[in-house]
Order: structure tokens, then sequence, then C-alpha cells
């Protein structure tokens, strides 16, 4: 059933833009990524409104923004690089360097992580949330979202330390 009066879409695309892209960016490290994903979940906000009315668009945008930004981390993680290097100053490039690195590692264990425990540790960490809007965005409980970056931690805690001991 059509709505009375339809979304003001320009509107809607202007006031979340910057979110869906600043999200996408720190999930996925790379300008170019973030602006497909960004594209692709004005797409899809679009068609899930025409399905229903939307209770939150600030929530379905994040929700949105985060699940489409990890499943292309999932589709590109074995070409991952690390392309983070241009930000290396000259007063500490090792730091920067070692920093890029595992900026690239955490984003590809994120990606290897279940689905759930990927969005709520993308939320909770590169958007630095807490508990209670994780849960409001991803439509869980607090209790679901605390048992899930709990479970989150330990899986890339286990993988960091493969990770060291490759080195």
């Amino acid at each position: 059933m059509p709505e009375e009066h339809p979304p003001d879409w320009p509107r809607i695309v202007e006031r979340h833009a910057e979110r869906v892209f600043r999200i996408a960016y720190r999930i996925l490290g790379s300008v170019h990524d973030a602006e497909d994903v960004s594209q692709s979940v004005f797409i899809e906000a679009k068609r899930v409104q025409e399905a229903g009315p939307i209770q939150s668009w600030s929530g379905l945008f994040a929700r949105l923004a985060t699940t489409r930004a990890i499943d292309l981390l999932r589709q590109r993680r074995k070409n991952v690089e690390i392309d983070e290097t241009h930000y290396v100053s000259n007063l500490e490039p090792h730091h920067h360097v070692a920093g890029a690195e595992l900026a690239a590692w955490l984003r590809s264990a994120a990606a290897q992580l279940p689905e759930q425990q990927a969005a709520v540790f993308a939320l909770s960490h590169f958007e630095q949330l807490d508990r209670n809007e994780v849960a409001a965005i991803l439509t869980i409980s607090v209790e679901a979202v605390s048992t899930a970056l709990y479970k989150a931690r330990g899986r890339l805690q286990e993988q960091l330390k493969s990770f060291n001991g490759v080195r």
C-alpha cells in the first residue's frame, strides 16, 4: 500500500549520505569501495521503503551500510591490499606502516566473522556506538549485542595470535 506522502529522497540522501559513507569507509578503508557501498545502500533503502514504511531511516541506513560493507569485505578478502601506506609521514613511518598493516588485517579478519558478530563488531569499533545503539540499529537485544561482541573479540583475538605467530 503506497504511503500518502512519498518520502523526499533528495532530502533523505542529503541527510544520511555522510554517515552511510563514513560507516562504509571505516569498515572498508577505501574511498572507492565506500562510494560503491553508499550507492547500493540508497538503492536498497528505496526498495525497502517501497515494501513498507520505515520506522527509523537512521537505523536502516546504519544497518545497510554495515552489512553491505562487510559483504564487500567478504567478497574481496582474498585480495586485501595494504593500500593505506600512503598515510605514512616522515616522522615515524614504522608506526604508520604497522598501523596500516593491522587495520588491513582487522578488516579481513572481521569479514570472516559470522554475519551478526561482524555487524556488531563493526558498529561497536568502527562507528564507536554503544551497545544500546547497536541493538537498536540491528533490531536485536542488548544482551545479544554483548554476546556477539564477546564472541567476535574472542575469535579476533585467536586470529591475531595466529597472525602474530606467522610473522
